[in-house]
């Protein structure tokens, strides 16, 4: 700050005042003229060149004024030193008052044109000006990254058009390259063809490959019918000859034995044979009787020895005979006795099948009965009581707990969840400690706020989705002075990716890198002594 020497001491002094003012509501009203002092600090806050060290020591003095209402509020847990504070107080506005007289003169000194009842006025057109002067200073510095951000864009685009000229200038010469091995393969196929068309000529060859190809299967299948049709002559030739062979056998046999029949029977000639033979009528009746009769004497034969077979040697008295036919008969009876129990057996067997099939549809009737006769004892035993309500409970605790656990994990980087125990208390996961489960007393002060976060904000979430009427508002009063700065970061990142167009998020914080974070903020200015109440300032970004 510039200023002339008469200029400095006083505001050395205002700082030193404003530095000292932490007193109570109530020694401070014992100061003479504060109202007059109020206005000494505004006239000086509005000085060009010596407005810069008055403003401080007004901020300064406000700043104090915070921490005495701050302070204030714990008077009741401190009375004893509150007592001593008090005196200091004491002795601390009698020396502003003999530095508010020193000021006082010093201000009609330096300011003999100003009076004091305008410096308030003064004051406020200062500080609409500096509102104006920070609104125009945003807007600056939004220009400024705009126009960093499209100077990025430009030169990022500008390097994008000198790869695609790149890019384009290979393109071309692989062009060039194609045309030209393009034109060589041309002259080629003019040579080869003679300047006839390509594909006239390649349908020609494909027709003449198509008829060489059918020629060959032709071909193909004719060798194949003709190898067949040779190799199934060879075998008739060679069965033929089998049997021309067999059948000269068989005649040279049987006309030697015609030779040796006809002269050892009394015929003379085979014309006498021919006429002493039966009618082919009578000869056919006679082989079949033949016929017939020996094929009962071979049965007979067979079962001669299937008897003697089983008599191995013994003989079969008449009496034997006899009784062997009585057992025969009993046996028959009890045969045919004991097929009329099967009988019977088979009804009895088939109607025990049918009933059950019948018991087998009534003991499943009694299943089903029985597991909803179950049910419902078990409905009854969940109904009595408040067990249904404390079941409904649990599960929405449950919900509840899994949602905060997701919220928390995210919150503290993966190392903490939220678990609920049988007793339906919760209990922390330390997964970063192997997975440890220990009570939530054992967290610190930012790891409970961050569980405490992570519950309000899953509850609120439930109800938001169960309520009748949609929520629209959501308040977090203070805590955030016990996180480190990038947990802080964390938390705030979380909250305004929850808020929404239809959920508002209020913050009741005085954490200045909280308050830098908001983009609207309603800043409480608190009553002053001698005048009007508080009021309410809106500040945006």
């Amino acid at each position: 700050m510039q200023g002339s020497p008469a200029e400095s001491p006083a505001a050395v002094a205002l700082e030193q005042k404003g530095a000292a003012g932490a007193g109570s509501a109530q020694s401070l009203a014992e100061v003479p003229d504060e109202n007059l002092l109020d206005e000494l600090e505004s006239r000086l806050s509005a000085g060009k060149a010596r407005s810069g060290g008055l403003r401080s020591g007004a901020l300064e003095w406000q700043r104090v004024m915070q921490e005495q209402q701050q302070l204030c509020h714990k008077e009741a847990a401190a009375v004893q030193a509150e007592s001593a504070w008090v005196q200091g107080l004491a002795a601390k506005a009698e020396e502003l008052n003999a530095r508010f007289g020193v000021l006082r003169q010093e201000w009609t000194s330096l300011f003999p044109e100003l009076a004091l009842h305008e410096a308030e006025d003064a004051y406020r057109a200062m500080l609409a000006k500096d509102e104006q002067s920070e609104e125009i200073r945003g807007r600056l510095e939004i220009s400024v990254k705009f126009l960093e951000e499209k100077s990025s864009a430009v030169q990022g685009l500008q390097e994008e058009i000198a790869g695609l000229d790149k890019e384009l200038t290979h393109l071309h010469a692989q062009l060039e390259g194609k045309e030209a091995l393009e034109r060589e393969k041309e002259q080629r196929l003019h040579q080869w063809t003679g300047g006839r068309p390509a594909a006239g000529l390649l349908a020609e060859c494909e027709q003449q490959l198509q008829k060489l190809q059918s020629a060959l299967e032709n071909t193909r299948q004719s060798h194949r019918q003709a190898a067949e049709k040779a190799q199934h002559e060879l075998k008739e030739a060679a069965i033929a000859r089998q049997a021309a062979e067999s059948a000269h056998e068989h005649y040279t046999e049987a006309a030697f034995r015609w030779e040796e029949s006809l002269q050892s029977s009394p015929f003379g000639s085979a014309s006498e044979v021919e006429a002493a033979a039966l009618p082919p009528e009578e000869r056919s009746a006679a082989a079949a009787h033949v016929r017939s009769h020996r094929e009962a004497e071979a049965e007979v034969n067979l079962q001669l020895r299937s008897i003697e077979d089983k008599l191995q040697g013994a003989v079969l008295s008449s009496e034997e005979w006899l009784e062997s036919q009585t057992a025969l008969q009993r046996c028959k009876e009890e045969d045919e006795e004991s097929l009329q129990h099967r009988a019977r057996a088979e009804r009895d067997l088939e109607d025990l099948q049918h009933r059950h099939v019948r018991w087998m549809e009534l003991e499943g009737q009694r299943v089903e009965h029985a597991a909803l006769q179950d049910r419902l004892s078990k409905l009854q035993a969940v109904l009595r009581g408040n067990a249904f309500v404390e079941y409904i409970a649990e599960e929405q605790l449950m919900q509840v707990c899994q949602a905060a656990s997701q919220r928390l994990r995210f919150l503290s980087k993966q190392r903490y969840a939220l678990e609920v125990d049988s007793g339906g208390g919760f209990v922390i996961r330390d997964d970063g400690n192997g997975g440890v489960r220990r009570p939530v007393s054992t967290l610190s002060g930012g790891e409970t706020f961050l569980t405490s976060l992570s519950l309000a904000l899953a509850l609120s979430a439930q109800i938001q989705l169960r309520g009748q009427y949609p929520l629209q508002f959501f308040f977090l009063d203070e805590g955030f002075g016990t996180l480190d700065p990038d947990l802080l970061d964390t938390v705030i990142t979380s909250l305004e990716r929850l808020h929404n167009d239809q959920l508002a998020v209020g913050i009741i914080s005085h954490v200045p890198e909280l308050r830098a974070r908001l983009p609207r903020k309603l800043i409480v200015v608190p009553a002053e002594q001698g005048g009007g109440g508080s009021h309410i300032l809106l500040e945006k970004m």
